[in-house]
């Protein structure tokens, strides 16, 4: 079997000089195997550390620890790399130039890919993947068992995992003077921006009409998340696990929200709001920056825990 995590303090130390970050090793050698977490200790990894408690990096066994300048406090069974940077910064720029899993350009001999589909350079189509007449942006990853159905825009460097569809039929209906149910057909697209990521299992619902769904630049979409109708997802959004967004809803810029939550039709979220865990939002949030939970969602106090967001970029 593969193992993607294998490293050595030399490469660590080489990457962090091409990355250009200022570092300075302090400690007796070790050595490590691999890039570890604080939630799993083990002997001889690399971990990172941007707390001030300096009993953490006593507690780590023939390892080395990224943390500030400040904390650097080495023991006989732990070195430290001192930076000036974030450490966790420092820590995720590391992995990402020393742990590379993106799969090479190509499309698997069991891609079904149509004729009329708009295919970019150095874009990568995995097994079973079937792709309708769309368009596919330069460098983009799709992955086993994605469908991209007809009329979608992707842009460039995005990454969509298994089993995703984007531009699937919703469900729009009424019941017609007969009784009978009425369906709306889904005439719209969907248009995702560059560098967006789409984990596992996610949907996105084609536009009504002549709508488009849209994802904004940059935004994360963890696994198992509904998009509806219409909806309209600025730039650098992030939903977490399982979130529902029904149609025609609008989520400003840079919004996080939380595992499980559902977002109701046509309500607008102003940039920056915060959703918790679980909250069904019924209403617009009109101010930016603010953190809303429960059910209904409600407005907290600013001093509200903030678990699990990342920090902002102010």
């Amino acid at each position: 079997m593969t193992e993607l995590n294998r490293l050595t303090l030399e490469q660590a130390l080489s990457a962090l000089d091409r990355l250009g970050v200022d570092h300075e090793y302090i400690g007796p050698p070790q050595e490590i195997h691999r890039v570890c977490s604080l939630l799993n200790r083990e002997p001889n990894g690399l971990y990172y550390y941007s707390g001030k408690d300096t009993a953490v990096i006593g507690t780590l066994m023939d390892s080395v620890v990224i943390c500030d300048r400040s904390m650097a406090a080495p023991t006989g069974s732990c070195s430290c790399i001192a930076v000036t940077e974030d450490p966790q910064v420092v820590f995720y720029r590391l992995c990402g130039a020393l742990f590379d899993t993106r799969p090479a350009p190509g499309v698997h001999p069991t891609a079904i890919i149509h004729p009329d589909a708009d295919i970019g350079n150095g874009v990568h189509i995995g097994p079973y993947s079937v792709i309708g007449r769309s368009t596919i942006g330069s460098g983009s990853i799709i992955h086993a068992h994605v469908v991209v159905m007809d009329g979608c825009t992707i842009g460039q460097r995005v990454i969509i995992e298994p089993n995703c569809c984007i531009g699937a039929t919703g469900a729009v209906w009424i019941w017609g003077n007969e009784k009978e149910r009425l369906t709306l057909p889904q005439l719209g697209g969907v248009f995702i921006g560059d560098d967006v990521f789409l984990s596992a299992d996610v949907s996105v619902v084609r536009g009504l009409l002549n709508e488009d769904t849209t994802i904004g630049r940059g935004s994360v979409i963890a696994p198992g998340s509904k998009i509806g109708h219409s909806v309209v997802i600025e730039e650098d959004v992030h939903l977490a696990n399982n979130v529902s967004i029904a149609g025609s809803a609008r989520i400003g810029a840079r919004c996080f929200l939380g595992s499980g939550c559902s977002i109701r039709s046509h309500a607008k979220l102003a940039p920056d709001t915060i959703v918790g865990l679980g909250a069904a939002v019924v209403r617009d949030v009109t101010r930016s920056g603010v953190t809303v939970a429960g059910v209904p969602a409600v407005e907290l106090e600013d001093k509200a825990q903030r678990k699990g967001v990342p920090r902002s970029r102010g």
